[in-house]
């Protein structure tokens, strides 16, 4: 039977992480190990891709390719001994766990200072944090674009970057 190629990502508690779950179907005798490639929207790879996913590690791997947020579309090829794809499966994700944990971490600010509230630039810019993190979302799993879900971390990354200005 022959395979019928198929992954889920799933994002980690740890931001650098992706959990990557091989869900396929069938089999083939040929494939030797699979190849996880994460690519940016200018169309590099993204940190140590390819990560090798060795068909001895089972259905599932974590691999930390995140240094902060991306749009990204990641590729599972399923390649033979001489490194020969015999199989790809292709699916645009968006990670924003960096910015969620930095969300977290203003709320314990709110949370220990309550008057920061009347704070209006960081109420402001906690709202704006927020509303590019549901728009980067919402344009991958809506809008079904890894470059307008990229446009929106990049917009809202400022904002974690220099968060001594905003908050």
């Amino acid at each position: 039977m022959a395979l019928t190629p198929s992954f889920s990502l799933s994002a980690t508690a740890d931001p650098s992480a992706v959990s990557v779950q091989d869900t396929s179907t069938g089999s083939d005798g040929a494939i030797t190990t699979r190849k996880i490639i994460f690519t940016q929207t200018d169309g590099t790879p993204l940190g140590g891709s390819p990560y090798d996913f060795p068909l001895s590690a089972g259905t599932s791997i974590t691999v930390n390719p995140l240094d902060k947020d991306y749009g990204l579309t990641v590729t599972v090829n399923w390649v033979d001994v001489s490194g020969a794809v015999l199989y790809t499966a292709n699916q645009i994700f968006v990670f924003t766990q960096y910015a969620k944990l930095f969300l977290e971490s203003l709320t314990q600010q709110q949370i220990a200072n309550p008057e920061i509230v009347n704070d209006q630039n960081f109420i402001q810019n906690k709202f704006n944090l927020f509303q590019g993190v549901k728009s980067a979302e919402n344009a991958l799993t809506y809008g079904q674009s890894v470059s307008a879900a990229q446009f929106c971390i990049t917009q809202y990354q400022e904002l974690i970057t220099n968060n001594q200005f905003f908050f």
